[in-house]
C-alpha cells in the first residue's frame, strides 16, 4: 500500500514538473511584448549613475496659434497604470498639453529604496526637468495621489493639485497601521513569488496587476507623514472620488478634504467602470476645476475660510468615519482571522486600531479575532494529541519524559488546567507549548475547549478595548512586551520541566523518596569534588 501511494505521488510530481517545464518554455520562447501606445514616448533618467529608460504618454502637444496650452502632468496609479487614466487625458488634450509618465517604471533599480516615495519623487523631479515643464497642473490617481501630495508640498512650479481616488491618511489605509500593513504584504510576497517562478501559469502572471513590483511598492509605502505633509500645500486642490469605491473608501477622501482647508471634495455617484475612468463625469469635473484655476478663481490655503482652517487643525475623530461594509468589510474580517496564524497579539491590535479609526465595529473586531484564535489554537491541541505522543516514544524524548510522568502530569492538568490556560493566554510564547501539552497529555477535549474558549473570550475583547483606548502607541507597547517574550518562554519551558521532574514526584510518597535519594547522591558528589 505504501509503495502504491509513493508511486502515485511520484506520478503527480512528474506531471507537475512537465507542466512547469512547458510553462517556462512558453515564457522564454514567447516573452510578453508590450506594444507601444498611441501617445507613447520615452526618455532617459539617472538612477544610481545609470541611464534608465522611462516611458511616458504625451497628448495635446500640437500648440496651434500664438497661445501655448496650459501644461498638465498626470501620475497614474501603479496598479491600474496609465490605461485607467488615459480617457481623462484624451478628453483634456484639446485644452491642455498632457504628459503621463509610467510611475511603475520609476521603481527601476537594484536597491530596495527604489520602491519608496522619496525615490519616485526624485525621479519625478528629474523627469519634469527633462521635459522642461514649468508652471503645470498635477493630477494623482490612486497610489500616485500620495506621490502627488508630496510633490505639491515641495515643488513651487505646480499650479493646482487634483486627487483622483487617492489614498490618504495612514489610519484609514487597509489595517490602519504602517507596520501591520507591511507585514501582511510581506506575507503575500513569497506566495506571489511561488506563483511566478514555481507554478505552471504559462505566462498568465505577466498579465496580472497584483505582481511582485506592486507588492513591493505597497510594502514600502509610508503614509505616516501624511498629516504633516498636507500642511505645506498652499495651492488649489480638487479631491475627486467614486462614492462607492471599495478599494479606497470615500471616508479617506473626506478626511483628506478635512485636513486640506482650501480643497474641494466631489463624490461621484453611479460610476459603472471601476477600473477605467471613461465616464465623462471624471473629465468634466477636472476640466471645470482646471478652468477655474487658469482664470484665477482657484482657492489657495491663504484664501480658505477660518472655519475650514480650524477644522483642519482638529485631531482625527473616528466618529465621523463610516464603518466598512460589503466586500471590503468581509475582506478585512477574513484578513484579521488569517493574521492570527502568524501573531495573535498583532491581529487583535490591528482589529483594535481599525475600531479606533471608526471603520470596523468593536463587536466584529472581537469576533474576527476570537474565531481566528479559536480555529488556530484548537488545531495546536490536536497537533499535540496526534503528533506529540509518537514523538515521545523516540530518542531522546523518551529518555526525558517517561510514561508514568505523563500519567501524573495528565492528572495534574485535569486538576489545574484552567489556571494554566488562563495564565498562558496572557503570556506571548507560552500559548503554543501550553496548548500542545494539553493535547500531548491526552486531556479531554471538552474540558480543554471550555477553559480555552473562556480565556480567549475574556482576553480578546480586553486587548481590543485597550487598543481602542490607547490607539497607535499600543504597537510600541507590544514591541516592548515581546522583547521579554523569549525570556518568558525560557522560564515557561524550565517550569514545565521542573513540574515534570520535581513538582509531580513531590505529590507522592514514592516520588519524594526518589527525590531525596537523588539529592543525597548529588550532595555526596559535590562534597567529594
Amino acid at each position: 500500500m505504501k509503495k502504491k501511494n509513493r508511486n502515485i505521488l511520484l506520478l503527480i510530481l512528474g506531471f507537475y514538473l512537465i507542466l512547469l517545464g512547458i510553462s517556462w518554455f512558453i515564457q522564454i520562447v514567447f516573452p510578453p511584448v508590450d506594444l507601444p501606445g498611441k501617445y507613447e514616448k520615452s526618455t532617459e533618467l539617472q538612477v544610481s549613475d545609470q541611464d534608465v529608460e522611462i516611458t511616458y504618454h504625451e497628448l495635446g502637444d500640437d500648440n496651434s496659434g500664438d497661445i501655448e496650452k496650459p501644461k498638465l502632468i498626470i501620475l497614474p496609479d501603479i496598479y491600474y497604470q496609465s490605461k485607467a487614466i488615459l480617457p481623462v487625458a484624451e478628453s483634456l488634450q484639446d485644452s491642455f498639453h498632457v504628459i503621463i509618465p509610467e510611475v511603475a517604471e520609476f521603481q527601476t533599480g537594484s536597491t530596495n529604496d527604489r520602491f519608496t516615495i522619496e525615490h519616485k519623487l526624485n525621479l519625478l523631479n528629474q523627469f519634469i526637468d527633462k521635459i522642461n515643464f514649468r508652471d503645470f497642473h498635477l493630477i494623482g490617481h490612486g497610489y500616485s495621489g500620495f506621490l502627488s501630495i508630496r510633490a505639491a508640498a515641495e515643488l513651487d512650479s505646480i499650479k493646482s493639485l487634483t486627487l483622483v481616488g487617492s489614498i490618504g491618511a495612514q489610519e484609514l489605509r487597509f489595517l490602519g497601521n504602517h507596520h501591520i500593513n507591511r507585514s501582511l504584504y510581506s506575507l503575500a510576497r513569497p506566495v506571489v513569488s511561488f506563483y511566478k517562478y514555481a507554478f505552471p501559469h504559462f505566462g498568465w502572471y505577466h498579465s496580472q496587476k497584483f505582481s511582485l513590483q506592486y507588492i513591493d511598492a505597497i510594502r514600502y509605502l509610508d503614509q505616516r507623514d501624511f498629516r504633516e505633509t498636507v500642511k505645506d500645500i498652499e495651492l488649489p486642490v480638487l479631491i475627486l472620488h467614486d462614492a462607492n469605491d471599495q478599494n479606497v473608501p470615500q471616508y479617506t477622501a473626506k478626511e483628506t478634504h478635512r485636513v486640506i482647508p482650501q480643497s474641494k471634495l466631489v463624490l461621484l455617484e453611479d460610476i459603472q467602470n471601476k477600473e477605467i475612468l471613461n465616464d465623462e463625469k471624471w473629465s468634466s469635473e477636472i476640466a471645470q476645476f482646471l478652468s477655474r484655476v487658469e482664470s484665477g478663481e482657484g482657492v489657495s490655503r491663504r484664501e480658505a475660510t477660518e472655519q475650514r482652517i480650524q477644522q483642519s487643525l482638529e485631531p482625527f475623530d473616528s466618529e465621523n468615519v463610516e464603518a466598512l461594509s460589503g466586500k471590503t468589510f468581509f475582506t478585512i474580517f477574513i484578513l484579521i482571522m488569517a493574521l492570527t496564524i502568524f501573531s495573535e497579539d498583532l491581529s487583535v491590535i490591528a482589529a483594535g486600531l481599525l475600531t479606533a479609526a471608526g471603520i470596523f465595529p468593536f463587536m466584529y473586531a472581537v469576533l474576527s479575532c476570537f474565531l481566528g484564535i479559536l480555529i488556530i489554537d484548537t488545531n495546536i491541541y490536536w497537533l499535540g494529541k496526534k503528533v506529540g505522543n509518537p514523538i515521545l516514544k523516540r530518542v531522546p524524548f523518551k529518555w526525558m519524559i517517561k510514561e508514568e510522568d505523563l500519567n501524573r502530569a495528565q492528572n495534574l492538568y485535569d486538576m489545574y488546567g484552567m489556571e494554566l490556560l488562563f495564565v498562558a493566554r496572557f503570556i506571548p510564547g507560552a500559548r503554543f507549548p501550553t496548548y500542545f501539552s494539553a493535547g500531548l497529555l491526552r486531556s479531554k477535549f471538552k474540558i480543554f475547549f471550555t477553559y480555552f474558549a473562556l480565556s480567549v473570550a475574556i482576553w480578546t475583547p480586553l486587548l481590543v478595548g485597550i487598543t481602542v483606548l490607547i490607539g497607535q502607541p499600543m504597537l510600541q507597547y507590544l514591541t516592548i512586551y515581546q522583547d521579554y517574550a523569549i525570556w518568558i518562554l525560557v522560564v515557561t519551558i524550565l517550569l514545565i520541566y521542573l513540574i515534570f521532574k520535581v513538582g509531580i514526584p513531590l505529590t507522592t510518597v514514592r516520588g519524594r523518596r526518589r527525590l531525596l535519594v537523588k539529592w543525597s547522591r548529588f550532595l555526596q558528589r559535590f562534597q567529594k569534588n
